[in-house]
């Protein structure tokens, strides 16, 4: 099926999908500062939920969306969701758990789809699954367009693109450091990774691909070298004391599976790595530890069962909470993606909360995209990252956002 014709049969450009949830609605205020004419909707199981989103839109001024009730255990319902719509952007979590009856309607409807997952085995096994589907239905299902993973990969894909223009090659080894960085958690992020951490154990998972290569369809030989740290580490490429990152795991995972999908254009032996900054002399040192410790600590609050019981119980937001729109509002992040051979540098920063209110506008950049088919290449595969079917093109959407992407290769 191609999607292009039936879309005159279609009654929205746009669906938020889970817009009564705490992304979901973020997405849904975002949408009316910048959907202009095109027609969207917002949908969810419950049209009060619904209608008071809707009438919140309207007293801030935004252009009302129309509302879609749908339910992800009536197969037909969502059918129906997704089949009056162009595009779906999709915030309903944990995906593990309720994201398949979403890919099976907007494949059987020939409808596109943008999620903020960071789930890496849900999205491999829909690949797995879906694939030769999706495909014959002419549908993208792009994943990852979050905090998890634009960042990351907007800041390899343009700094690749700027030393090959200035250089005539690609980076063999590039390093990106988060920080300095405030924000906040939600239950919904805290249920995805207590999931994928309870099923850690499953044949699945345990038997499945891991580390850098967990998304690539073909592994190269040989393996990729591991883009994470968990411990202190001097950065020769940085110059600074660093610490893990949280996130590093799926990002480094997410730009390899582009790299894959742009055909490798970088080498076999292209090594992506993420962490967290310290600093430089004594002090650099000194936060470093304290982040190790912090990271450390929290994975294992996590891991431990009766830990991660006393964590959701007593200190962390449940299901359907999140930042406070104080901390939203006051939120940042700044991140540099770094090269020696050839030397570039971008800069990716935000003043708003990445997690929720920054993730919001870049799941929304790259539905938007997804609408105007502004892809810059062409690619095969239905399951997509955004860094290969967008990639620098996201560039200016963001800037129009409030995002400031910037790079240097001197």
């Amino acid at each position: 099926m191609d999607p292009s014709s039936t879309n005159s049969l279609r009654t929205h450009d746009l669906v938020i999908w889970g817009a009564t949830g705490y992304t979901g609605r973020l997405v849904a205020l975002a949408a009316a500062e910048q959907v202009g004419d095109r027609t969207w909707a917002i949908a969810g199981r419950s049209r009060d939920r619904l209608q008071a989103l809707r009438n919140e839109v309207a007293t801030a001024g935004g252009t009302p969306p129309e509302i879609v009730v749908a339910d992800l255990q009536d197969a037909s319902s969502m059918r129906a969701m997704t089949g009056s719509t162009r595009v779906v952007l999709t915030t309903v979590g944990p995906y593990d758990l309720h994201g398949e009856p979403l890919i099976e309607a907007c494949i059987a409807t020939g409808t596109h789809v943008a999620d903020i997952t960071g789930e890496v085995p849900w999205v491999r096994r829909m690949r797995t699954r879906y694939e030769t589907a999706a495909r014959k239905a002419g549908v993208r299902i792009v994943s990852m367009c979050g905090y998890d993973s634009i960042p990351s990969e907007l800041g390899v894909r343009l700094l690749q693109t700027a030393v090959i223009e200035a250089h005539g090659r690609p980076a063999s080894e590039i390093e990106m450091t988060v920080g300095p960085i405030r924000g906040g958690v939600s239950g919904g992020t805290i249920a995805s990774a207590s999931n994928m951490i309870a099923r850690a154990g499953d044949p699945e998972l345990r038997n499945g691909p891991r580390g850098a290569a967990a998304l690539c369809v073909t592994p190269p030989t040989p393996p990729i070298r591991s883009g994470e740290q968990w411990g202190i580490r001097r950065s020769p490429t940085l110059g600074i004391w660093t610490a893990p990152f949280f996130m590093a795991g799926i990002n480094v995972a997410v730009v390899q599976r582009t790299h894959e999908l742009l055909g490798r254009p970088w080498g076999d032996d292209f090594r992506y790595r993420e962490c967290a900054a310290g600093g430089r002399g004594a002090s650099g040192f000194l936060k470093a530890s304290l982040l190790t410790a912090g990271t450390i600590g929290m994975v294992v609050a996590l891991v431990v069962p009766p830990l991660r019981w006393i964590a959701r119980r007593w200190f962390l937001p449940a299901p359907g909470e999140g930042p406070d729109p104080a901390r939203l509002r006051d939120g940042f992040v700044r991140h540099r993606t770094v090269s020696v051979d050839p030397p570039a540098t971008v800069e990716f920063e935000v003043d708003m909360d990445p997690g929720y209110a920054a993730t919001a506008r870049m799941l929304l950049a790259c539905g938007m995209a997804l609408l105007d088919d502004d892809v810059e290449r062409p690619i095969d595969d239905a399951f997509c990252t955004p860094g290969a079917l967008f990639g620098p093109r996201l560039t200016p959407r963001l800037a129009a956002m409030g995002f400031r992407i910037r790079t240097r290769t001197t």
